[in-house]
């Protein structure tokens, strides 16, 4: 499990970092024209992508219900996430498969964090 959260900090490290320095090129493969106004919208969700790997790497060593916190919050997220790709696909190019790398992503992260999340709520269930 804790390697998991190290890689799921990775990657929004990784993914924030792109869309907080250069938006253009993360949203280019989608074909969204991206100007400067804009490209405040992709850079604060870079911003809190990169916000949200801290957190995933500081619950790496959480028990407990700070753990929980950690991986529900996650899943949230990646479900929130998968939603608005492909209202994104939709919108774009009606398909979505257009945003099929966006969608493997999320869908590999949230099991992830699912399978975490069931795990955990396993151990710390209250026994009867």
């Amino acid at each position: 499990m804790r390697r998991f959260l190290g890689i799921a900090a990775a990657l929004a490290w990784l993914f924030g970092l792109v869309m907080l320095l250069s938006p253009a090129r993360f949203y280019a493969p989608v074909g969204i024209t991206i100007t400067p106004l804009i490209a405040t919208l992709p850079q604060a969700h870079g911003a809190t992508l990169i916000g949200l790997g801290v957190v995933i790497w500081i619950g790496r060593d959480a028990t407990g219900r700070g753990l929980v916190a950690v991986l529900a919050g996650n899943l949230v997220v990646q479900v929130l996430s998968l939603l608005v790709a492909v209202r994104t696909a939709m919108v774009i190019t009606r398909s979505p498969l257009a945003m099929a790398p966006a969608a493997v992503i999320h869908i590999v992260l949230g099991s992830g964090f699912a399978y975490c999340l069931s795990r955990v709520q396993r151990v710390t269930a209250p026994r009867g």
